[in-house]
């Protein structure tokens, strides 16, 4: 019971009306004076917005730099290994250990899409304050919609977010919201479909893409950029293709991966060439991004 009380406390302090932002939200009182939001209190809070204040999102006609340019300033080794908790079941390990590099025990990490809280485990074997949200999913802690997100500006100290990013309809809105609620020195981790087939997806974001997303925002830097599993392996798990097909697509996934001398001009690159082409050869691209407040290290 106390837990539940102590945990109760602290998502209340996070909280914000979806709709215009006013504070005096709290699980026991879901109804604001100035925008009229309401809903019925509920051990599973729903708090996806009714009547959101419109959004304005101001859009620069061109990149300051290359995208190449950028790239030059952002890491793209695989992280070591570190964490040795319990493992979910779509493998966050490279994740928890950039985030246990950066955040201290106690901190309000969120999950934001979090399906059904496969990655709360991890996070909380960590020692962090683990809340899951989702747009649609009974068995995360709260419904929330990313491009409105109930909580306080500066609300927590990491975002996690698997998988996600392909699945919103207006990824620039959305961004602004993870900016938002981050702590200044913050950071936002995840994964984002690059060659993955469609499903029920909207944007799926290059490097190239991820960096222009980001280069919108006021106070959020990439810092680390890799690769998971490659195109062809995401292709025949993922594609919408017969199993013979999909069978063939891993027959050439194996040999390409088992005969580097079939591209002999690659294997004379030097080592960060090699791995930028595996980036952009990538399924789905990880990422480090951080707000601005603090310096980064650890990554």
């Amino acid at each position: 019971m106390k837990d539940s009380e102590n945990r109760r406390q602290w998502v209340d302090d996070l909280l914000a009306y979806p709709d215009c932002g006013g504070i005096s939200l709290t699980m026991n009182n879901i109804r604001c004076s100035i925008c009229g939001y309401e809903r019925t209190s509920t051990n599973h809070l729903d708090l996806r917005p009714n009547n959101p204040n419109a959004a304005t999102v101001t859009l620069s006609r061109i990149l300051k730099k290359s995208p190449m340019e950028y790239l030059k300033d952002i890491i793209v080794e695989r992280p070591p290994v570190t964490y040795i908790g319990p493992t979910a079941k779509r493998d966050s390990r490279e994740l928890m250990s950039i985030i246990s590099g950066f955040v201290k025990r106690d901190a309000y990490v969120l999950d934001l899409g979090c399906g059904a809280r496969e990655q709360a485990a991890p996070i909380e074997y960590l020692g962090y304050r683990y809340l899951g949200v989702d747009i649609s999913n009974p068995a995360s802690d709260m419904l929330a919609d990313a491009h409105s997100l109930p909580f306080r500006s500066g609300a927590f100290d990491c975002i996690l977010s698997y998988a996600v990013l392909e699945h919103l309809h207006n990824p620039y809105i959305a961004i602004r919201e993870i900016e938002r609620v981050l702590k200044p020195g913050g950071i936002f981790v995840g994964t984002v479909s690059q060659g993955e087939p469609f499903h029920d997806s909207y944007f799926h974001h290059t490097p190239w893409g991820l960096i222009s997303v980001i280069e919108t925002t006021e106070e959020l830097k990439i810092l680390r950029l890799w690769d998971s599993m490659d195109t062809l392996s995401a292709l025949a798990r993922m594609g919408r293709y017969p199993k013979i097909i999909k069978g063939l697509i891993k027959l050439v996934d194996v040999i390409h991966s088992a005969m580097p001398f079939l591209a002999p001009r690659k294997l004379s690159w030097p080592a960060r060439e090699q791995r930028i082409d595996k980036l952009f050869r990538a399924g789905s691209v990880c990422f480090v991004i951080q707000k601005h407040g603090l310096k980064s290290e650890n990554v």
